[in-house]
């Protein structure tokens, strides 16, 4: 392979490419499919630190009962609307119970934030629709969280070899099965060994489905770290493959970039919109 020597200039849409990978594409995916469930029932819970400072009490009365499209234990929840007076102040509010345990016109204990008479629940419901145990919906966040994050920095270690990195060869010593399956085929981990500058030998893996053309002890083409030949991968790898230009640089992706950025762009607007 005719590839540039280093240091290299690497595209910002290669570099892009490169950091958002198929790894991280779908730890995105992930992390955005789970924070809708994260909105709905997070964004809808009563905390217990979200109804502090010095809380007040005052007579209230149940003006209407509803039932939500939430259940908890196949238990359908209510939502319950009331009002109470402060210093001759009407407020208006709504908490929430598992089942019926109030009927319009009721008396009620009404608890209120003397600071914000305007928060306030009745007296042993809550003021969202849902408790803390909705809060295990959190699992899945953090783990498309922790897969972006984990991929993005290899991705970003892959990409300053792309600039940085020394061109070998890697010998195909072992092939391994895995219990993936891409398109009905069967996924790989292949082993490479190849000699670093200061004449040792080293080993990087990877993992493909498309092994047809790789016969035993194959060579292949990879970067390593000169400073850490611990640090290395094929250049054969999606989505980073380089190519090289009829001047010997390497070739802008700016297409293959752009929607790389999609799907994280909609998941982080998402967010800021649901926060807001």
């Amino acid at each position: 392979m005719h590839f540039p020597p280093a240091p290299r200039r690497v595209p910002l849409s290669l570099r892009i490419l490169t950091t958002l990978g198929v790894g991280s594409q779908i730890g995105w995916f992930i992390l955005g499919f789970s924070s809708i469930f994260f909105w709905v029932f997070v964004g809808n819970a009563e905390l217990p630190f979200t109804f502090r400072g010095p809380i007040a009490m005052a007579g209230g009365r149940v003006t209407s009962v509803e039932q939500t499209g939430a259940s908890e234990n196949k238990t359908r929840v209510m939502a319950n609307h009331y009002s109470f007076a402060v210093i001759g102040q009407r407020y208006e509010g709504v908490s929430y119970t598992t089942g019926r345990s109030v009927e319009p016109g009721d008396l009620v204990v009404v608890q209120y934030r003397t600071d914000d008479p305007r928060q306030s629940r009745i007296e042993g419901m809550r003021r969202k629709m849902f408790g803390p145990f909705v809060l295990f919906v959190l699992v899945f966040p953090i783990i498309g969280l922790s897969i972006v994050v984990f991929t993005m920095r290899l991705g970003r270690k892959r990409a300053r070899l792309l600039a940085d990195g020394v061109l070998a060869e890697g010998k195909l010593v072992n092939r391994r099965a895995t219990n993936t399956t891409v398109n009905k085929r069967r996924v790989y981990e292949l082993t490479f060994r190849f000699t670093a500058y200061d004449g040792s030998q080293r080993e990087v893996k990877s993992r493909t489905s498309m092994t047809d053309r790789l016969e035993d002890e194959a060579l292949e083409p990879l970067l390593y770290s000169p400073s850490d030949p611990t640090l290395a991968y094929m250049l054969d790898e999606v989505p980073s493959r380089p190519e090289v230009n009829e001047v010997g640089e390497l070739k802008a992706r700016p297409l293959a970039a752009f929607a790389s950025l999609i799907l994280p762009a909609i998941v982080i607007v998402g967010n800021l919109l649901a926060a807001r």
